[in-house]
């Protein structure tokens, strides 16, 4: 399944804690659990559309990490 930005939104909407911070305008992006930094992407532009998929893909792959995946997102193609 390719995420695409609208499911990486919804992501974000059910899991509140989960906020987004890109590195002194640089490419590389914090992902932040409350005020802990959980993942570190260097991503090739700092276009969330764009790169919405390699996010989302990294985020649900974490361990130790409690979010909610709305079950319409959990298909395999």
């Amino acid at each position: 399944m390719n995420a695409n930005y609208d499911i990486l939104q919804n992501f974000l909407r059910c899991n509140k804690h989960i906020k987004f911070k890109f590195r002194d305008d640089s490419n590389i992006l914090d992902v932040l659990s409350y005020s802990n930094v959980i993942l570190t992407l260097e991503l090739d532009n700092n276009d969330l559309v764009a790169n919405s998929n390699f996010i989302y893909k990294s985020i649900i792959t974490l361990d130790g990490i409690t979010i909610y995946i709305p079950k319409i997102y959990i298909r395999e193609s």
